[in-house]
């Protein structure tokens, strides 16, 4: 399992400041494995984003080869586990991405007005 994370800053009012985090983890599996699970990781101070103008998780779930990749509803509450499944692999090689964007507030560096001195 391999996951990363980058970090997008973004102002959501004024004196109030927020991150926008996305999160992944990703799967790969070989011919004949039957299910595989990775878990996205949820950073502290972050919270689920929805994606703007809907009730939904701004989430993605995508795959490469003959599986099928899923979040897991029954292992996902979407505040303290996020799961993503992948189906059996019938191909040389399968894969599972997991995405999933979240609001962040403890995760934004200090401001600094000051502009980078010139030389």
């Amino acid at each position: 399992m391999i996951s990363g994370i980058w970090i997008l800053a973004n102002q959501v009012e004024a004196g109030e400041v927020q991150s926008r985090t996305e999160s992944n983890c990703t799967i790969g599996m070989a011919k004949g494995d039957t299910t595989a699970e990775c878990h996205v990781p949820i950073l502290n101070g972050c919270t689920v984003a929805q994606f703007p103008g809907y009730d939904e998780p701004w989430a993605e779930a995508t795959k490469g080869g003959a599986t099928s990749c899923q979040f897991n509803a029954e292992k996902t509450d979407w505040e303290t586990s996020i799961v993503g499944t992948c189906q059996a692999c019938k191909t040389d090689q399968c894969t599972g991405r997991f995405t999933v964007v979240f609001n962040c507030t403890d995760n934004v560096p200090a401001a600094s007005p000051a502009f980078p001195q010139q030389k």
